[in-house]
């Protein structure tokens, strides 16, 4: 099996699209940091408030398409905000 790669990361990112904004998290520029060792993917993500009615449900998304990524075992996601109110 090849070694996940962050563009396989990112390319999967691309289609979790924030329901407010109606953008990738991606393009959005939610996706700070991407850390991959082996099987173990972590991702720093940025959403855009910290009161974003609809984190809980992106950041499932996020994670659920890195998980059906070949090769990718477990996902880890650190969230922060933007603009801290």
């Amino acid at each position: 099996m090849a070694a996940v790669t962050e563009s396989m990361i990112t390319d999967a990112l691309r289609r979790v699209i924030d329901p407010e904004l109606h953008h990738n998290v991606v393009d959005l520029g939610f996706i700070q940091e991407i850390e991959i060792v082996g099987g173990y993917v972590h991702l720093d993500v940025q959403l855009t408030t910290p009161y974003c009615p609809f984190a809980d449900q992106i950041v499932g998304q996020m994670r659920a398409a890195v998980a059906k990524v070949p090769g990718v075992a477990k996902v880890e996601i650190e969230r922060a905000c933007m603009k801290e109110d």
